[in-house]
């Protein structure tokens, strides 16, 4: 798998949105990396339902969770521009 897209930036605690690409040839979209109180992970797609809450759109295993959440933050850790930097979560690149 690979990251196919990645749009860095600062939206609130949100660094940067990507895409995934599956050696299958599917693309899986919406994932983000997220500062949190312990550093950068990696969250996972989703969808807000009737009550106001998220659920994920996308489930894994533990093991590929780690294994999507390091290939993303090293990606995210290279030389690339930034797409924006604002903080108005209108401008949220979807």
């Amino acid at each position: 798998m690979k990251i196919s897209r990645m749009s860095k930036g600062e939206w609130s605690k949100i660094r940067a949105f990507f895409d995934l690409e599956t050696e299958e040839g599917f693309t899986l979209k919406g994932f983000k990396i997220v500062e949190g109180s312990s550093g950068l992970f990696v969250g996972f797609p989703n969808q807000k339902n009737k009550d106001g809450e998220y659920n994920d759109t996308i489930f894994a295993s533990k093991e590929l969770k780690q294994q999507v959440n390091r290939l993303a933050i090293e990606h995210y850790n290279q030389d690339q521009p930034v797409v924006g930097t604002t903080t108005q979560s209108d401008d949220i690149p979807f």
